[in-house]
């Protein structure tokens, strides 16, 4: 019994590496899928204070958008996707309270 939970757990662990690592593909080739697939553009970028990477933002004239990670090896990553994005005036006009 226990031997056999301890095959499984790993299987599951393997798994999960295995797909924790297919989300991340060679720059060229997110960008690409983001440009063709849901018409996503590049909107601004900046540099991590967490690790040696680069966050895009990528946005679509429909709404949708993805943050996109790339690391030195030049793989990316998506962070975090959405839609409805709406684009605002100045960096806190989404928190401010209306006049």
């Amino acid at each position: 019994m226990k031997c056999t939970l301890k095959v499984s757990l790993v299987t599951s662990l393997l798994v999960l590496a295995g797909a924790a690592q297919a989300e991340c593909l060679p720059r060229e080739e997110v960008i690409a899928s983001l440009q063709q697939d849901y018409g996503e553009t590049a909107k601004g970028l900046g540099l991590s204070n967490r690790g040696p990477s680069v966050m895009e933002l990528f946005v679509s004239d429909t709404g949708s958008w993805t943050i996109l990670v790339t690391r030195t090896n030049g793989l990316s990553c998506i962070a975090a996707s959405g839609e409805h994005w709406t684009p605002t005036e100045g960096a806190t006009a989404a928190f401010e309270e209306p006049a």
